[in-house]
């Protein structure tokens, strides 16, 4: 299936992601139930049939035994670094070099994702594209809502400065009025901006339209998503592709800016927040 790999994959990081947050014991059966809810998400994105659920959850229970027995161990030992460097000053370059981590966990739990949006690529409905459609169409509005200039015309509008304090204060818990002050005014000087991205966003939604149709008309499904994954993370437009580094550049200096105005009990926190995902991990690789 090339449904935009940037979303698909994304919604089922963001699955993972929401369970860590919420606890040791939702964490241990929500990741024995992902490939449920990705079906889940994928079925409200374009409506699969029971045949299309059936061919990809095959797939999906695969992937997960792979992910358990290579990717789990490998997220406790990083985190188990982590636990340790979240209590220093960090420079950009050090979180960077953590992203490039990331990034090369994604790179290889998306190659074995792959196969299975296969099935329902293959077999995708001009009536399923066309719910897909309407759905990229509801998230682009809502990333403009998001992340677009206030209703006043503010840099930062309200929503995208509530998510930033959010997202800080779940790992390093409450953030004092002067950080948040700090943190607002750092994303006014962000080099993000929704009038580069948005095109950026509709060029793999029909990067990924075309890739269906490439493959209902002969072409090998595999390599033609795993093409439409490579294009995802470094777009073919090399301007856009250079504001992407200057992106991750400056979200690094962003993420080091942060933390180093972070005090000691709340790194603390932090670290404390690592150790209960890394035990989390540990009791989900346990026979």
């Amino acid at each position: 299936m090339a449904i935009n790999f940037n979303i698909w994959f994304k919604r089922t990081l963001i699955i993972i992601t929401s369970l860590l947050i919420v606890g040791c014991s939702v964490v241990t059966l929500g990741y024995n139930r992902l490939p449920f809810l990705t079906i889940f998400e994928l079925d409200s994105i374009v409506d699969l049939t029971e045949e299309q659920e059936n061919l990809s959850r095959i797939q999906l229970d695969a992937w997960l035994e792979w992910h358990r027995e290579k990717h789990l161990p490998q997220y406790i030992v990083k985190l188990e670094q982590w636990e340790k460097l979240i209590i220093q000053d960090l420079t950009p370059g050090q979180f960077c070099k953590e992203v490039d981590v990331i990034r090369t966990f994604t790179n290889e739990a998306v190659e074995k994702f792959i196969p299975a949006l296969i099935p329902i690529a293959t077999t995708l409905t001009p009536a399923q594209i066309d719910n897909w459609n309407k759905y990229q169409e509801e998230k682009d509005k809502e990333f403009v809502e998001n992340f677009g200039k206030g209703k006043k015309g503010e840099i930062i509008n309200e929503k995208r400065l509530k998510r930033a304090i959010e997202r800080a204060e779940m790992l390093y818990g409450t953030l004092n009025t002067n950080q948040k002050e700090a943190l607002a005014k750092r994303l006014e000087k962000s080099v993000f901006n929704v009038e580069q991205v948005l095109p950026e966003r509709k060029r793999r939604h029909q990067d990924a339209i075309n890739a269906v149709k490439l493959i209902q008309s002969g072409a090998k499904p595999y390599s033609t998503l795993k093409a439409v994954w490579d294009r995802n993370q470094k777009s073919p437009n090399p301007n856009y592709a250079a504001y992407s580094d200057k992106m991750l550049q400056d979200g690094c200096s962003q993420l080091s800016e942060l933390h180093n105005k972070t005090t000691l009990e709340q790194r603390k926190k932090a670290a404390q927040k690592l150790n209960g995902y890394r035990k989390d991990f540990e009791t989900l690789i346990k026979p």
